[in-house]
């Protein structure tokens, strides 16, 4: 099922599928849009209900009024979160969507019964201020512009999900890149207190932003880090079923 709710910035869309006591919520990088997870929610929804909303800016969610937080992005979120009902639930986030879901289980905190990041833009505070938001490259008329959004993101990302990269960012060029506005300036450590759920990290040594799952590993101790092995990033979309299988076994432990 899909369908929009109402926030302080418009409609934000969500697809809610599966069944189950357990509920995974799914949040994306940027620019793309829920059915990023698209191999990844059916290996999952027999057993579990998953709810992957679009951030707001992307695929069918309206964009923030202008630039915003991260903090803000959450609260907005978590406002669908309460339309949804959903009273418990575990966070798995990649990238811009590992942030949100930090973000939200730090405000939600007895909601969510564990938080699984891959990528977390946890950067060092010189490096988190010398980021830049990256222009979108402007239409040329021999498509030239489409290569250099598809070549940006490292070799090691499968092509097929570059192409949706690609996709992701014209459809919306105007805000393409907007929310990593609010990931640079989104400052984890601010919120470690506050997140008291478990936490598992599935990373890759090659991912952009490994050394930020690597830092969340060193501030909270209780985190647990997997390093999945694998040709091709990202893994929810190369390594489904294994990302899917450290997701069950996560949720198994974490008794919800």
């Amino acid at each position: 099922m899909r369908g929009y709710i109402s926030t302080r910035w418009g409609q934000l869309h969500y697809s809610r599928r599966g069944q189950g006591q357990q509920t995974f919520v799914l949040f994306h990088e940027t620019p793309l849009r829920h059915d990023a997870f698209r191999r990844l929610i059916p290996l999952l929804e027999d057993d579990f209900q998953v709810v992957a909303f679009d951030t707001p800016g992307y695929g069918q969610s309206a964009p923030p009024p202008t630039l915003t937080t991260m903090e803000e992005y959450a609260a907005t979120i978590a406002e669908g979160i309460d339309a949804l009902g959903l009273d418990r639930m575990i966070l798995f986030g990649v990238h811009t969507g590992a942030s949100i879901a930090y973000a939200i289980a730090s405000q939600l905190q007895e909601r969510v019964d564990g938080l699984v990041v891959s990528g977390l833009p946890f950067y060092e505070d010189d490096v988190r201020e010398a980021r830049r938001v990256p222009p979108v490259p402007p239409v040329d008329d021999d498509g030239g512009h489409l290569l250099s959004v598809f070549h940006w993101e490292p070799d090691v990302y499968d092509a097929e999900l570059r192409s949706r990269l690609v996709s992701g960012v014209y459809e919306h060029p105007d805000h393409a890149y907007a929310a990593f506005h609010a990931v640079y300036l989104f400052q984890p450590t601010k919120y470690l207190d506050q997140l008291t759920c478990p936490v598992l990290a599935l990373s890759h040594a090659k991912d952009p932003v490994f050394s930020g799952d690597g830092r969340l590993v060193r501030e909270i101790p209780r985190t647990r880090q997997i390093v999945v092995e694998a040709d091709r990033l990202p893994l929810y979309w190369t390594q489904p079923a294994e990302i899917g299988g450290y997701l069950r076994e996560f949720a198994a432990a974490s008794g919800a």
